[in-house]
């Protein structure tokens, strides 16, 4: 296990422990529960909780032990938001692993051939409450952003929106199709934030185009975004095919 996820799995277990107990505990309940797991002593696990009441995460109830303090609660909730992003990204590099280049670039072909037409139809017939609700999609997407998480689910329903506000049932189902017999979403999102692409910047020229009531902007914007997401795809194998063949040469 990386020191850094050690660390945070750590002091997760050890503010979960107190969040879940009935009364104050201390140390010596701790190397029961937390000991053996992380391979700590007692005057271990007492030194992380002195740092704990330092930053106000833990605070002593005279000799009884220590308790959870709103602080602590709040910082174990943003430890538990990170761990679900790194497990997350763990899967997704398995599934990367297994899926490779080809697959995703035939995705994204597939999509980009449905979606420019999507978005055109979508700049002609989306209602101002499909409009509305596109928006709120891009600021729940800057939402998760800013809480350093990656919005896979909020980048499909902006796509989802889009096909539904284009009003043309054949092509949502084409499309539809093609989301649910992939991970694309999953994957081109992790991929993008790994090489440093803006993930949302290419939804807001989608939009903007749809406001604009541009069919051509609109289907240009589509096309440029998924072009961007099949570079970003190529550039993330290039890098990680050289480090690959770095490996191998040493």
């Amino acid at each position: 296990m990386a020191p850094e996820l050690y660390e945070l799995e750590l002091e997760y277990d050890l503010l979960k422990q107190l969040q879940d107990a009935t009364a104050p505990i201390g140390a010596s309940t701790l190397v029961h529960t937390l000991g053996k797991k992380y391979g700590l002593s007692q005057a271990t696990i007492g030194r992380r909780l002195m740092e704990m009441d330092v930053e106000g995460y833990t605070a002593l109830e005279g000799r009884k032990g220590r308790i959870l303090t709103e602080a602590g609660s709040e910082r174990l909730k943003l430890i538990e938001r990170e761990l679900q992003q790194k497990n997350a990204n763990s899967r997704l590099m398995q599934t990367l692993n297994h899926s490779g280049e080809k697959a995703l670039l035939d995705i994204l072909v597939a999509r980009k051939a449905l979606e420019r037409e999507i978005a055109s139809l979508a700049a002609e017939h989306a209602t101002k409450e499909y409009i509305h609700l596109l928006e709120q999609s891009i600021q729940e997407q800057h939402r998760k952003l800013e809480q350093n998480i990656i919005p896979y689910e909020e980048d499909r329903e902006f796509h989802r929106l889009l096909a539904f506000a284009a009003q043309n049932q054949f092509l949502r189902h084409a499309v539809e199709l093609v989301w649910d017999t992939s991970r694309d979403f999953l994957e081109t999102a992790y991929i993008r934030r790994t090489v440093g692409s803006e993930l949302v910047v290419d939804h807001r020229q989608i939009l903007d185009a749809i406001i604009s009531r541009s069919p051509e902007d609109a289907e240009a914007a589509m096309v440029n975004h998924i072009n961007q997401m099949i570079e970003d795809v190529k550039r993330y194998f290039a890098i990680k095919n050289q480090m690959l063949n770095i490996e191998e040469a040493r």
